[in-house]
């Protein structure tokens, strides 16, 4: 029976595990880090790669590509998708020194037909980042007050991949942190491509645990590989970033036969891989 391997690896842009989020981050960019990462891409023994918080910068003069370098290190096709841009700040003087593409890439082993990109919503101003009756630090604050980066551009990147028996569509996404409701959105709007689609694998860092209604549009038409494997949502083996179990890899039409976080990884992000085996 024909095999297929899918996994998915936030990368954190290659600065390594860290909380909260550096200033001046890209200063903590170390290719040598980057070249560990695509080690580990290329021990997971995957068809298809989902990687998230991939950068493309140009800080001070200096192009890095990381989808494409990573590509060259393992070998893989690469496809590449980010929606918004911003400039680079020095934070020791405001001087813009260079721009950031942030987005997600997929890299495949199986030949890549067709690649498609779709922007995701964004919240509007006035809606409440939580309501304000939640418990959550930011109840009540409209978008309008939310902290740099809460309406940050968010896409899903979707290829099509000749799989075993027949054309497999591999989408990539990575949801927003900031606000379940606009993530349900996002969620809704993924769910909205998906089901376009025929056989597909869904891979990513989705923000929120299976059991989140912020998720339901899609843990309610997907297959959840863990809970095939009888691992229920809560479980700490899921557990991919921290205790946090927000990397997900859902399948429509593709029987799950095994899942796992690769907890070897630790240390080049703040995130394990995530791999799934399914019969094709």
């Amino acid at each position: 029976m024909p095999v297929v391997v899918v996994a998915t690896y936030n990368i954190r842009a290659a600065i390594g595990p860290g909380d909260p989020f550096p200033a001046a981050w890209w200063r903590h960019v170390e290719r040598s880090r980057l070249e560990r990462i695509g080690v580990i891409i290329g021990e997971l023994g995957a068809d298809v790669v989902s990687l998230q918080e991939v950068a493309l910068l140009t800080a001070d003069g200096e192009h890095l590509d990381m989808a494409a370098e990573l590509g060259r290190m393992t070998g893989y096709a690469t496809r590449y998708a980010a929606v918004a841009g911003f400039p680079i700040v020095d934070p020791d003087h405001g001087r813009t020194i260079g721009a950031c593409l942030w987005g997600n890439a997929i890299l495949s082993r199986l030949p890549i037909r067709t690649a498609e990109t779709i922007g995701l919503p964004v919240a509007l101003d006035g809606d409440l980042i939580e309501p304000a009756e939640s418990d959550h630090h930011l109840a009540g604050v409209p978008y309008t007050a939310a902290p740099n980066g809460a309406r940050e551009g968010r896409c899903l990147l979707r290829v099509d991949v000749d799989g075993p028996r027949g054309p497999l569509s591999i989408v990539s996404t990575h949801l927003t942190h900031v606000g379940s409701g606009q993530r349900r959105t996002q969620a809704e709007a993924v769910a909205a491509h998906v089901a376009q689609q025929g056989s597909v694998v869904l891979a990513g860092d989705l923000n929120a645990a299976a059991e989140a209604p912020d998720l339901a549009p899609l843990t309610a038409t997907l297959i959840d590989p863990f809970a095939e494997a009888g691992v229920p949502p809560g479980d700490p083996r899921r557990a991919s970033c921290g205790l946090s179990r927000i990397d997900h890899i859902l399948a429509r039409d593709l029987r799950p036969i095994g899942i796992e976080v690769r907890r070897e990884a630790t240390g080049a992000s703040d995130h394990d891989p995530v791999v799934a085996r399914f019969e094709a």
